[in-house]
């Protein structure tokens, strides 16, 4: 052979060189064709082959296709060190999430108006002004620039000044801007007259309360206890109204002194009379045989639905109709009926149609004379009474 070559193996040879080269594993050795030894393998690791890294099913973590295992460095990892605006940068990121969500929502009321949509930056700029207000408005609010240094406390028909005032309790710190009204409202409410508050400010440092009371709408005279309830115009019983009550000889109204004693010559109403006249001054409709099993209690829902009854009359009912109406009697729901001033009784039944049977009555009052009964249960098919001529 010339010197420098190297002689041509048969194919038989390299196939024989090729058989000493793999092991009995069937891994092929390194290069130069050196055995490494069983014992040397880690523990139930495979010998590469010509195709490279044979692993388990279920080993994750490597690239298919025969490609090298990822390398882990062993030890801690490291941690950026965090920059000196961090705790700012959390303190103001709820703020941000504020800003990014008003952002949005502008954004989204644009494209739905077909608006032209703002920049990034003047939706943000915007938002962010926005915020600003909202805390210098919470910071005003609570500035000593505007404490409720003076409060004055007012009366109400039912409910005397010295009495709202020492209900009435107005903390410290408080600014005409963060009173509380619900809590004032509340403590007003121990009387069940009162049923909201007025609060005027008198700018910069004094607050008006005012109690609102319930509108009476009717009262209830309960005959087996003799006592009247005072009902407002939201359906709720107030309280039992006092009965005191005098007319002198010609039926005017006198004054009754706080022991009950009247002027000579002037007699003292009692029981249904004296609710009467307790209505008529209140402007209110009298409900009469109420019975015996409705048991009233301030500040509670009217659940009895005769009473409930006689409150659609009265709710129905014009004002100036109910200004003819003595009493109304409700003994059952189906049975109401309606003394009128002029002596005339009208039967009136449920509670419908109510403002179709106050315009038939009204009629026939206006062109029959002497009537004295009028039936409109059914006010399309009215009857009525007149006296003898």
């Amino acid at each position: 052979m010339p010197h420098g070559t190297r002689p041509v193996a048969s194919p038989a040879a390299v196939r024989a060189a090729a058989r000493r080269a793999v092991g009995p594993a069937g891994a092929s050795s390194p290069s130069g064709g050196v055995k490494i030894p069983k014992a040397k393998m880690p523990g139930g690791a495979k010998r590469m082959s010509a195709g490279g890294v044979k692993l388990p099913p279920n080993a994750k973590g490597l690239p298919k296709g025969g490609s090298k295992p990822l390398r882990v460095k062993a030890g801690a990892p490291k941690v950026k060190p965090q920059a000196s605006g961090g705790v700012l940068k959390r303190a103001l990121s709820p703020l941000a999430g504020v800003a990014s969500a008003i952002g949005s929502f502008f954004s989204g009321l644009a494209s739905r108006l077909n608006i032209p949509t703002p920049s990034r930056s003047v939706v943000f700029v915007a938002a962010g002004g926005f915020i600003v207000v909202i805390l210098l408005a919470v910071v005003i609010a609570n500035s000593s620039l505007l404490a409720a240094t003076e409060v004055r406390v007012m009366g109400s028909d039912h409910m005397d000044q010295a009495t709202a005032e020492a209900l009435v309790d107005v903390p410290d710190g408080t600014t005409l801007l963060n009173v509380d009204e619900d809590a004032i409202l509340e403590q007003l409410q121990a009387s069940p007259w009162i049923k909201d508050v007025e609060i005027e400010r008198a700018w910069p440092h004094t607050l008006v309360i005012t109690p609102v009371e319930r509108k009476m709408t009717a009262i209830a005279y309960v005959t087996a206890d003799e006592v009247a309830w005072a009902i407002g115009d939201d359906g709720t019983w107030i309280a039992p109204v006092t009965l005191l009550a005098a007319v002198d000889a010609e039926g005017n109204e006198v004054e009754v002194g706080e022991d009950g004693s009247v002027p000579e010559g002037a007699t003292l109403l009692s029981g249904q009379d004296a609710a009467l006249r307790v209505a008529q001054d209140a402007g209110c409709l009298l409900l009469t045989d109420v019975p015996s099993d409705v048991s009233p209690k301030s500040g509670e829902s009217v659940n009895s639905k005769v009473v409930l009854a006689g409150l659609e009359y009265a709710n129905g009912f014009s004002p100036e109709f109910v200004a003819q109406i003595k009493s109304m009697s409700v003994a059952s729901v189906e049975a109401i009926s309606a003394n009128l001033l002029s002596g005339v009784e009208v039967s009136l039944g449920a509670p419908d149609n109510i403002v179709e049977k106050e315009r038939v009555v009204t009629k026939l009052l206006a062109e029959q004379t002497g009537v004295t009964y009028i039936n409109v249960r059914e006010p399309g098919a009215y009857t009525f009474r007149s006296a003898p001529q």
